[in-house]
C-alpha cells in the first residue's frame, strides 16, 4: 500500500490549543502548508503536465490533535479532479473531493469528537482504479470552527450593472491570491452584521435567485452577497462571451462588510444573431451533474443565452415556469427539447412540448429511431451529439462505422439527423478540427447538416452553460420573445455561427452569408469578406477559409495587431458596444472555380485559463497532451458556379462521373486508366467521393494510385489510408 506519513514527508506540523468556544476562527493544524503533491489512480498517465512516474495512489497522513467538542473544518486545495476521491479521518468518511478540474479549495466538516487527543489519520483515496486520474492536493488545514462559520467572518456584496447603470444577471468569481477558487457562504451573507447596515438592507434579498459553487456565484438580479473568511481576494464579474470581465481586488477584515459595483461593457456585437445553447441539462431531470433546474435558470441568464433548449435525457421539460420563479424570464425564450439517449448515439431534438409523445429511445436502429422522432410533426431538428465520444460501447463516428474524409457510413444507417455538434464545450475533443472535418465530409457527401456549438452542461460551473453556443441569424431585439419558428427555419438553412470564445462570420460578393446560396456570374470572381469578433479576454491567432472541406486560405494573426474598435452597428440597448475585430478580404479568380463550392470560415485561438471562464480539458482525451483552445466556424455558404440555379455537392458531381465510367457494363471491372484520367482533373472533394463510391469494386488500388500524378496521387493516398483505417477497425472491432 502506498501512503504518505509525517515521518516520510517531514511535514511541519502546528498545534494551537484553543478553547472550543473561541469566537475567532483559527488554524489548528497545517498539513502540506506550502506544497502540492500529485496522486494517480488507474495506473496510466492521464496528462503530460504531471510527472511520468507518480508513486502515490493515495494520501495518508498521521497527526496529533486535541479532540474537537464541536464541528471543525478540514480544508484542502485540489486540482484536476475527475474521478471520485473519498476523504476520511480515523476511518470515517467526511466527504469527497469535488469532481472539478479547476484549481479550488474545498471544505469538509469534521464531526464533533471525531478527532483523538493522540494520533489521527487523514486518508484520501480514489474509489476506483478503472480510469486514470492525475490530481494534485495540498495546503491542507484544520480549522477550529465549522465550514459555514469559517466562511462567514466577513461579507462582500458585488453589484453588476450594464453601461447604462441597469442591473443585469451575471457571474461573480472569487479566488485567493494564488488564483484558487475559494469556498463561500451564501446563507450567512444574507444576514448583514448588526454593526453594518447598507442603505438597501431591506431590499437586498428580494428576487435574489442565485447559484453558488466553490468560488462562483451566479446572480439573477445583478446582486451577489456572500460570506468569506477574512483575507484578500481577487473578484471577477462577467456575463458570458459577449461582455467584458471586470476585476476587483478586495481586502476585508473580520466582521467587515464590503460593497463594490461594476459596470460590464458589451464587447461583442451580435445584433441580429440569437445566442442559443442546444444542449442543456439539470440534475433535477437528468439525474447527474449538480445544477438544479432553479439554478439552471440563473446560470442561463448569467451567461447571456437567449434561446436555451432544455435537453434532459429522454424527457421533455418546459423552463417557462422555473424562469418566472427565478425572476429571469425577461432574459431568454425557453424551448422544450429532449436528448434522445440511445444505445446507438445521442440526439438532441426540438422544438417539442412537455406533454407530447417522447421518442422511443430503445429503438433498435436509426431508421426506427428517426421514425419515432419525426412522428411528432412539431420536431424539426435532430442533432447528432458528440459523435466522437464513446457511450454504451458505441462511437457514431468511429472508423469502424464511418469514413470521415468522405462522410461515408459503413453500416448503411438511416442518417436523418440534420445537424451535428462541432463544439461541445463539456466534451471537447483533443484535436480541435476533428469534428469540423467530420462535418465537412458530410456536406461533401451531399447531406444538409447544420453545424452546432453547445455546452452539454450538467453543472453550475464545472462545465459552463453556453460556453459552446450557436448563434442563429434571427431577430434578437427582445430576448424573451425570440421568434422560435423563424429561428428554427434559419437554423435548418445553416444560417448559424458556431461559437466557443470567438465569433466568425463571412460574406461573399457582399450578398450572401452562412446558409445562403450565391449565384456566381459567368465572369465574376468570388470575393470573400471575413471577420472575427471577440471580447478582450479571448484571442484569435489564426483564421482559415475552407472551400469544399479543404483549407484554401490561411492567415496567422498577431493578437496585439488588432486594436479595440468602436463597432459601426451598436445595438440600441448597448450604445457603447466595442469589439475586438479581425477583418480580411480575399478573392478567388473565376477561372479557378470549375464546379459548385461551399465555404466556411474557421477561427481559432488559445483557450481561457483564467478562473472566470476556463475552457475545459477533453472529457474523453485521445492523448496525454492537450492545449486548450477557442474556436468558431460558420455554417456553409454555398456557391452556384455552374449556373444551374442550385447547389450541387461533391457527391452529386461524383455520381455523374461514376455513372459515365460504369454505363457500358455494370458487371465489367473499372478501367483503371479511364478512372485515372478522370481523377487527374478533379478537385479533392469530388475525387474522394468518386473513390468512395467505387472503392468496393476496385481490386487494384495501388496500381490506380501509381497512374496518378502530383496532387491527384496525394488525394488518392489520403482516401486509401482512410479506407484502410476503417477496414482495420472493422476487422478488429475497434470503436
Amino acid at each position: 500500500m502506498l501512503f504518505v506519513s509525517k515521518t516520510v514527508m517531514s511535514f511541519t506540523f502546528l498545534v494551537i490549543l484553543l478553547a472550543s468556544n473561541t469566537i475567532r476562527a483559527e488554524v489548528v493544524n497545517k498539513i502540506l502548508p506550502e506544497q502540492l503533491v500529485s496522486l494517480r489512480s488507474g495506473g496510466g498517465r492521464e496528462w503530460s503536465e504531471f510527472p511520468e512516474n507518480i508513486e502515490l495512489a493515495q494520501f495518508e497522513h498521521r497527526f496529533d490533535s486535541e479532540t474537537n467538542a464541536n464541528p471543525w473544518t478540514l480544508s484542502i486545495r485540489q486540482q484536476d479532479v475527475k474521478e471520485i476521491w473519498n476523504v476520511s479521518i480515523n476511518g470515517k468518511s467526511i466527504g469527497r473531493l469535488t469532481r472539478d478540474e479547476n484549481d479550488l479549495r474545498c471544505d469538509f466538516e469534521i464531526p464533533a469528537e471525531l478527532l483523538n487527543t493522540s494520533e489521527n489519520k487523514l486518508e484520501i483515496r480514489c474509489s476506483s482504479d478503472k480510469n486514470s486520474d492525475d490530481i494534485r492536493i495540498g495546503e491542507i488545514e484544520i480549522h477550529n470552527v465549522a465550514p459555514t462559520r469559517l466562511r462567514s467572518g466577513s461579507t462582500i456584496e458585488i453589484v453588476i450593472h450594464d453601461v447604462n447603470q441597469h442591473p443585469i444577471p451575471g457571474r461573480v468569481t472569487i479566488v485567493d491570491l494564488q488564483g484558487t477558487l475559494i469556498p463561500i457562504n451564501i446563507a450567512s451573507a444574507n444576514a448583514t452584521p448588526s454593526t453594518l447596515k447598507p442603505s438597501n438592507q431591506n431590499t437586498r434579498t428580494q428576487n435574489n435567485a442565485f447559484a453558488k459553487r466553490h468560488g462562483v456565484v451566479y446572480t439573477a438580479n445583478g446582486r451577489a452577497i456572500f460570506g468569506v473568511q477574512p483575507g484578500t481576494y481577487r473578484i471577477y464579474a462577467g456575463r458570458g462571451f459577449e461582455y467584458s470581465v471586470e476585476t476587483l481586488d478586495v481586502q476585508i477584515a473580520q466582521g467587515q462588510y464590503a460593497k463594490r459595483t461594476v459596470n460590464l461593457q458589451r464587447q461583442v456585437d451580435t445584433k441580429g444573431w440569437v445566442a442559443c445553447d442546444t444542449h442543456v441539462h439539470t440534475v433535477t431531470h437528468s439525474g447527474h451533474g449538480d445544477c438544479t433546474i432553479a439554478e439552471r435558470m440563473v446560470t442561463i441568464a448569467g451567461e447571456g443565452i437567449e434561446l436555451p433548449i432544455a435537453t434532459d435525457h429522454n424527457t421533455q421539460i418546459d423552463y417557462t415556469t422555473p424562469a418566472r420563479l427565478a425572476g429571469v424570464n425577461q432574459w431568454f425564450t425557453p424551448v422544450v427539447g429532449n436528448e434522445v439517449t440511445t444505445q446507438r448515439g445521442h440526439f438532441n431534438i426540438f422544438p417539442t412540448s412537455s406533454d407530447s409523445q417522447r421518442p422511443n429511445h430503445q429503438a433498435p436502429d436509426w431508421s426506427e429511431l428517426f421514425d419515432s422522432i419525426f412522428e411528432n410533426q412539431t420536431v424539426k431538428i435532430a442533432i447528432l451529439n458528440h459523435a466522437r465520444d464513446l457511450h454504451s460501447s458505441f462511437r457514431p463516428f468511429s472508423p469502424r462505422h464511418h469514413i470521415s474524409l468522405t462522410g461515408t457510413n459503413l453500416d448503411d444507417f438511416d442518417r436523418r439527423f440534420n445537424a451535428m455538434e462541432l463544439i461541445n464545450s463539456g466534451a471537447v475533443q483533443t484535436t480541435p478540427m476533428q469534428l469540423f472535418g467530420d462535418w465537412c465530409g458530410l456536406i461533401n457527401n451531399g447531406m444538409q447538416v447544420t453545424p452546432v456549438g453547445s455546452s452539454d452542461s450538467h453543472d453550475v460551473t464545472r462545465y459552463i452553460v453556453g460556453q459552446g453556443r450557436t448563434y442563429i441569424a434571427c431577430d434578437d431585439s427582445q430576448p424573451n420573445q425570440i421568434p422560435v419558428n423563424a429561428a428554427v427555419t434559419a437554423f435548418l438553412q445553416g444560417q448559424v455561427v458556431v461559437s466557443y470564445g470567438l465569433f466568425a462570420n463571412l460574406r461573399a460578393n457582399q450578398q450572401a452569408g452562412p446558409g445562403d446560396l450565391l449565384e456566381l456570374g459567368e465572369n465574376e470572381p468570388l470575393k470573400v469578406d471575413a471577420e472575427v469578433r471577440h471580447p478582450d479576454w479571448t484571442e484569435v491567432t489564426s483564421i482559415e477559409l475552407w472551400v469544399n472541406g479543404e483549407p484554401r486560405i490561411s492567415q496567422k494573426i498577431d493578437p496585439g495587431s488588432h486594436p479595440l474598435n468602436a463597432d459601426s452597428t451598436p445595438t440600441p440597448s448597448d450604445s457603447e458596444v466595442k469589439s475586438h475585430r479581425v477583418q480580411f478580404s480575399w478573392e478567388i479568380p473565376r477561372e479557378e472555380l470549375s464546379s459548385d463550392v461551399w465555404l466556411s470560415l474557421v477561427a481559432r485561438g488559445p483557450g481561457v485559463r483564467q478562473p472566470y471562464w476556463p475552457t475545459a480539458k477533453p472529457y474523453q482525451p485521445d492523448s496525454i497532451d492537450f492545449s486548450p483552445y477557442v474556436f468558431s466556424s460558420t455554417g456553409p455558404l454555398r456557391v452556384d458556379v455552374d449556373g444551374d440555379g442550385a447547389f450541387s455537392s461533391a457527391a452529386d458531381y461524383a455520381s455523374q462521373i461514376v455513372d459515365q465510367l460504369s454505363s457500358a457494363d455494370d458487371n465489367s471491372p473499372i478501367n483503371l486508366q479511364l478512372l485515372a484520367d478522370e481523377l487527374q482533373e478533379l478537385e479533392p472533394a469530388i475525387s474522394h467521393q468518386v473513390l468512395a463510391m467505387l472503392r468496393p469494386n476496385i481490386d487494384q488500388m495501388p496500381q490506380l494510385i501509381e497512374r496518378l500524378e502530383h496532387e491527384s496521387q496525394t488525394n488518392a493516398r489520403r482516401f486509401e489510408q482512410a479506407w484502410l483505417t476503417s477496414l482495420r477497425a472493422q476487422l478488429e472491432r475497434i470503436e
